[in-house]
């Protein structure tokens, strides 16, 4: 039987998502509604894939079916008035805005990963990458 066929294994990681929810509900106020979490997550994404440097596109946020722009709009104010967010407009483009996040939202999102290792940590053994 594969590892990822173990229902043992899916059953834990299925605990390690339901205690990180848990984490986020009681520590991650800026992602307890479905805008905020979008917007925190997608974020949290282009930062890790490094597109353009360390920032997101404004326009390519809107891009969801699920969330009104309206929505989208109140959280990214919310964001930026909270410290977590400054806007940097295209050299290229003047119409075109970049999303950079501020100390405080490295800070966010370096404690929510910290956490997340400790809690897979707590489960699994991990390897480091070489």
């Amino acid at each position: 039987m594969r590892h990822d066929q173990d229902p043992q294994l899916s059953t834990k990681f299925l605990q390690v998502i339901c205690q990180l929810h848990e984490w986020e509900n009681q520590h991650l106020e800026l992602a307890q509604t479905q805008a905020g979490r979008y917007l925190y997550l997608n974020i949290a994404k282009q930062l890790q894939e490094k597109r353009g440097g360390p920032s997101a596109v404004l326009k390519g946020i809107y891009y969801n079916k699920e969330l009104s722009e309206r929505a989208l709009r109140y959280k990214i104010r919310e964001f930026e008035n909270d410290g977590l967010i400054e806007f940097e407009a295209s050299n290229l483009d003047k119409r075109s805005k970049k999303i950079l996040p501020t100390d405080a939202f490295i800070k966010t999102l370096d404690a929510h990963a910290a956490e997340f290792g400790r809690m897979l940590g707590n489960e699994f053994l991990i390897f480091p990458k070489k």
